[in-house]
């Protein structure tokens, strides 16, 4: 009896024990953290990163894990009562090099500016850059070219209404600006349309994921929310557009991320709200030529039934994950599909209602960072590693050497937006902030005069130097010892924002901006 009783312990014992072994990891416990992007870093550990307090961060954090999802270190970006919010816009070179895309409110008091950082191979500030436009813009998702170089993702570049809502920037490695472009389309049916994803196309060429609004060709003419698509070469110059169902007046959706095809011969995109009569919705699998034809699209669920699928990616050849809900009150879930949309394997990982970001291994394993809402209103980050069914990964136990690219210890520390290069139109105006300075700019907006103020030592030789939105300089104005404000007629200016900067010998010693509205 009690050999029996033995064996059957040991055989529980035994049954458990795998199951310790596979993981499920959860982040920054009890400090409202929402994670936003993912990817596999040089070494095989985790790049994540996110925000604290998701309605209005002031901070965001970036972690890197070893393979098992074991924290390595943690970085905080961002400066209180600045907003910097990183937005799908994650990703590591080979070189080691960790490039950041998102918005700040660093250098505007009411606005968000587009913001791009690069990190070195040890977690610190290379160099940053941030877009300064009048009113809300925003950087949404960045991919690396052949060069080393970066192309950003921009959106709503523009004061005028309905232009200039979906652009590209292109960086080298160096954080050089070399070209910017703005894509308004040739299609006049286009409207409030939508960028993003970005892909890298065989021709090293791009590749915008997004939607618009687009008018029915048929009476009586209603808008519809349409799968769109644009296409541009190397240096950023149209080659083409789609509008997925422009030609069917009750079709449409929204398309979420685009990927290439292993063999390098079709897109495959994730489409959301697929929908078509009788009115149904469901999430969907576009796929594509590389000239932009359209060759299928494949529900993954019933018609009928409301759903969306994002981050799709490649498996194998034949296979993709993702992050996809449908049904009524369907939560989001796991799922494996094949090219033609049938589901392989699908796994609701929390009860919550936040689709997943998600990365494919170097070994084909399957990553997922999603997050829960609590009734405090709170939220927690969580990591699950799969395989190709769907089954909890195991813990590895063969060593890895992580962080090999920088030479010393990595330290867990700050990282401010400050000392950003800002541009303007294409122009690089100014590369510094100085740290505890205050710049007053009153009244703003103005219709006429405005007072600049500031609390920094002016000493002889100093002077005001003010630029428009596209870069030229307007006014310059000479400063004297201990003068601390001076008045500006702007009586003669147009209406648009202005461009401040403070400057002495040693370099730049504040920057602001000013509204001019009659």
């Amino acid at each position: 009896m009690r050999r029996i009783l033995f064996t059957t312990i040991c055989c529980i014992i035994i049954a458990i024990l795998p199951a310790q072994h596979r993981w499920t990891n959860s982040y920054l416990d009890g400090e409202d953290p929402f994670g936003e992007c993912i990817t596999e870093s040089y070494d095989n550990g985790y790049l994540l990163a996110g925000r604290y307090g998701p309605n209005y961060p002031s901070f965001n954090w970036l972690l890197k894990t070893d393979v098992n999802g074991n924290v390595l270190w943690k970085k905080t970006l961002g400066e209180e009562n600045s907003f910097l919010v990183t937005s799908l816009g994650l990703d590591q070179s080979g070189s080691g090099s960790i490039f950041l895309v998102g918005n700040t409110s660093y250098y505007s008091e009411n606005d968000y500016d587009p913001i791009i950082m690069k990190l070195n191979s040890c977690g610190e500030k290379e160099w940053c850059k941030v877009f300064i436009e009048d009113d809300n813009n925003y950087a949404d998702a960045i991919v690396l070219t052949q060069d080393n170089g970066i192309v950003v993702l921009l959106r709503y570049m523009s004061t005028i209404p309905f232009t200039d809502r979906i652009c590209l920037a292109k960086f080298n490695s160096l954080g050089s600006l070399q070209w910017k472009q703005c894509y308004n389309g040739s299609d006049t049916s286009v409207y409030n349309e939508d960028g993003r994803d970005i892909t890298l196309t065989p021709d090293n060429g791009f590749l915008i994921t997004g939607e618009c609004d687009y008018e029915s060709p048929i009476p009586p003419h209603a808008w519809w929310s349409k799968p769109y698509f644009i296409k541009v070469d190397s240096v950023g110059d149209f080659e083409w557009e789609l509008v997925v169902h422009a030609e069917i007046t009750n079709k449409g959706g929204a398309a979420w991320n685009t990927v290439l095809s292993p063999d390098s011969n079709y897109f495959y995109s994730s489409i959301s709200h697929h929908y078509h009569p009788p009115y149904g919705n469901a999430p969907a699998l576009l796929k594509m030529g590389l000239d932009g034809n359209v060759l299928d699209i494949y529900d993954l669920a019933p018609i009928g039934e409301y759903g969306k699928m994002v981050q799709a990616k490649f498996i194998t050849d034949t296979t993709l994950m993702a992050s996809a809900s449908w049904g009524e009150g369907g939560g989001p879930e796991a799922v494996v599909i094949d090219t033609l949309g049938n589901i392989l394997y699908s796994d609701r990982l929390l009860e919550n209602e936040w689709m997943a970001n998600t990365e494919v291994t170097y070994d084909k394993k399957l990553l997922f960072l999603t997050n829960i809402h609590d009734q405090n209103d709170n939220f927690s980050t969580f990591l699950f590693k799969l395989n190709q069914q769907l089954e909890s990964d195991t813990i590895y136990s063969q060593p890895f050497v992580y962080d090999s690219l920088c030479p010393y210890q990595i330290v867990d520390d700050t990282i401010s937006p400050d000392n950003c290069g800002l541009i303007v139109g294409s122009k690089e105006i100014f590369p510094e902030k100085k740290t505890g300075s205050i710049l007053r700019i009153f009244p703003n907006p103005t219709k006429d005069r405005f007072t600049i103020e500031s609390n920094i030592e002016i000493k002889e030789g100093s002077v005001i130097e003010i630029y428009d939105l596209y870069g030229e300089k307007i006014k310059t104005s000479k400063l004297y010892n201990g003068q601390s404000e001076i008045e500006i007629d702007a009586s003669s200016w147009i209406n648009g924002l202005y461009l401040i900067r403070i400057l002495h010998e040693c370099g730049i010693m504040e920057n602001g901006k000013i509204i001019v509205q009659s």
